[in-house]
């Protein structure tokens, strides 16, 4: 039953309150990052990209989970359950000693994080009639880019002032606020009669198989590409998620309802994604590398310096948002396709050893900003079109996890590529760059098979 508009605008401000902050976090890290290299001394870069990628990984094996439960339990219930985590773990990150702990408190901050998004876009949709549904996507991918809007300059400069643990201390005061204001004005919507406990004897099966290619391709540096520990791992991950497979189809009450996944539309939207998510998260981490690398700017320099990609996205995304429904899906995400594949071929072509920001950076920052904000506005409603209400919670959860696997790959092949070479050489990036053109021209070939036109969406099952 969808709530009325009368308590909307508030709901929807703290429901957006929550995804800022699990938005904001990874551009807050990676401004930091230098720093926490030269904080540890004695740890490499591959070991270090654990505080982003482990937080990738647990916030990814998070996302179908919570919206399993979430269908079952309520979206409330379960969503402040993850804020909580995600505030808690925010603290334990702050005070930690070294590395190792810091890790670990990063992959239970991801597992709150991987709660928080998904859902929040849940919660916020039954406040907007089916006529209005790109309108609320615009306002949730729109936070989400002003977040990244602001994370890095303001990362660059709380670790120029302080130091990096106070990009986690940060979160305590948005997140606490968030948490409180949630109780309030979110309704319940937990399920008439006692729901039944999904399958989370799958959930070990979901988490290696997310994370043990990750590891792979980390470790594929000192191991060997071709080395049989590579392969061993990798195979282990291709059996896991075989494995969950088996469960979701064949168990009662599976973790996830991969039913949805039989739709083309859904399908599609998600294996787009997908690979869209192997870039829009490794850009802005190869951007800040690159301009503190090879053009020798500062954290905060190249924090401001990489600030107008998301803020073209709170520009873009609302008003795509709005025109969604005119434009049809296919447009739009082939608009945005190109965009950011023009984006980084700009930056393979014209990016040299001297800085030229202006000519060269700024124009690929508005175009990829645009290009993204397009994209996850026009994918995200495609992926949506045809889910069931009750299944709402499902539907997201598995829109977000495309994405959010291809960031897993997409960062960890990153640091792998730019371990491999000393910070100030030009070649890793220019081909960083061309894979990403790539990887854009695959997203396009994905979304010429969306649907011209919105489609309506399947009633209750």
């Amino acid at each position: 039953m969808r709530p009325g508009p009368g308590g909307r605008p508030l709901a929807v401000a703290v429901v957006c309150a929550g995804v800022f902050l699990g938005a904001v976090d990874s551009h807050l890290v990676n401004v930091a990052f230098p720093t926490m290299l030269r904080d540890f001394e004695g740890t490499d870069l591959a070991r270090l990209s654990w505080v982003f990628n482990g937080y990738t990984i647990a916030f990814t094996a998070a996302l179908l989970p919570a919206g399993g439960l979430a269908d079952r339990f309520g979206r409330r219930r379960v969503y402040l359950a993850g804020l909580a985590v995600f505030v808690a773990a925010s603290a334990a990150c702050a005070l930690a000693p070294g590395p190792g702990v810091l890790i670990a408190a990063r992959l239970v901050q991801g597992a709150g994080g991987g709660v928080i998004t998904p859902l929040a876009l849940a919660l916020i949709l039954p406040w907007f009639g089916e006529e209005r549904r790109g309108t609320g996507i615009g306002l949730w991918s729109a936070t989400q880019s002003v977040a990244i809007a602001a994370g890095p300059a303001i990362g660059g400069s709380l670790v120029a002032t302080w130091d990096w643990r106070t990009i986690f201390w940060l979160h305590l005061p948005v997140g606490v606020a968030a948490l409180v204001l949630s109780l309030v004005v979110l309704p319940r919507d937990a399920p008439d009669g006692a729901p039944e406990l999904p399958d989370l004897a799958g959930l070990p099966l979901l988490v290696a198989a997310i994370g043990l290619p990750s590891l792979a391709i980390v470790q594929s540096r000192s191991w060997g590409v071709l080395d049989a520990r590579t392969a061993l791992v990798l195979a282990a991950g291709a059996a896991a998620g075989f494995a969950f497979h088996r469960r979701a189809v064949r168990h009662r009450a599976p973790l996830v309802d991969l039913a949805v996944l039989r739709v083309r539309t859904t399908l599609r939207a998600n294996t787009a994604m997908f690979v869209l998510g192997l870039v829009m998260f490794a850009l802005p981490l190869a951007a800040v590398l690159f301009l503190t690398g090879v053009w020798g700017y500062s954290e905060a320099r190249a924090g401001l310096a990489i600030t107008p990609a998301p803020a073209i996205q709170v520009i873009v995304a609302p008003l795509a948002g709005r025109l969604m429904r005119r434009t049809g899906f296919r447009r739009m995400a082939l608009a945005g396709a190109a965009a950011l594949a023009g984006s980084v071929v700009l930056l393979a072509v014209a990016a040299g050893p001297e800085a030229s920001y202006a000519a060269v950076f700024l124009p690929a920052l508005l175009l990829g900003g645009g290009g993204v904000a397009l994209l996850v506005t026009a994918l995200s409603g495609a992926a949506l079109a045809e889910v069931p209400p009750d299944r709402l919670a499902t539907g997201t959860s598995l829109s977000v996890t495309a994405r959010a696997c291809g960031a897993v790959i997409g960062l960890s092949t990153l640091a792998v590529v730019l371990a491999s070479a000393p910070r100030d050489s030009l070649t890793p990036y220019r081909t960083v760059w061309w894979a990403m053109a790539v990887l854009c021209a695959g997203v396009v070939a994905l979304a010429a098979r969306l649907p011209a036109r919105a489609v309506r969406a399947a009633g209750p099952r």
